[in-house]
């Protein structure tokens, strides 16, 4: 069964030929909120997507551990992190610079994690995910919420993503045995239907 939209008071959710779109409301963190600004502001200054030349660390200092660059790859693995900031460290339990997003990262959700990564480089626009981690030994189940945007250095093909995560973090002796997706989609500025 594929990921669906979460159900959250309020929120504005549509659908449009046959695809689930979220509004930018949907976003609880606020650390993914700013990314998700920053790179809007951005992208409107400059006129075309923002290239990673483009993005400032001084500028996103707010909510910058929680940031990571992964670039897109033409062959397989097609997507791997660049680098991967100390909050998303801390709620992997690792160390995930330089790792291909493939089985030996995600294991048996690599494919899933594939489909989300390529959202943002179908649609040039943002995509959020929601899900929850189980860690072992103890089958803690930790919720996770997830921003990718596109980035590229022409201003049209999408060559990096940015992407932000906000999850609570693993204690030392913990390990991700599984992870889920409650829902993954673009983001759209009007989720009218």
């Amino acid at each position: 069964m594929s990921p669906s939209l979460p159900d959250s008071p309020g929120a504005d959710t549509a659908q449009a030929n046959g695809a689930a779109f979220i509004a930018p409301e949907r976003i609880r963190s606020k650390s993914l909120r700013n990314l998700l600004g920053y790179w809007k502001a951005k992208g409107a200054h400059l006129g075309r997507l923002p290239a990673r030349t483009d993005l400032q660390p001084d500028e996103m200092l707010p909510f910058l551990p929680f940031v990571a660059l992964i670039t897109v790859q033409a062959q397989e693995p097609r997507f791997q992190f660049r680098l991967v900031g100390t909050g998303i460290v801390g709620a992997f339990g690792r160390e995930t610079t330089s790792r291909a997003v493939d089985e030996s990262l995600f294991g048996d959700n690599a494919a899933e994690v594939e489909r989300f990564f390529s959202i943002p480089v179908q649609t040039h626009g943002p995509a959020y995910a929601s899900g929850e981690y189980t860690v072992a030994p103890t089958g803690r189940g930790l919720p996770f919420e997830t921003l990718l945007v596109p980035l590229s250095s022409n201003g049209q093909a999408v060559d990096m993503l940015l992407g932000g995560l906000i999850g609570e973090r693993i204690h030392r002796d913990e390990r991700i045995s599984r992870f889920r997706y409650d829902c993954y989609c673009p983001i759209t500025e009007a989720a009218a239907i």
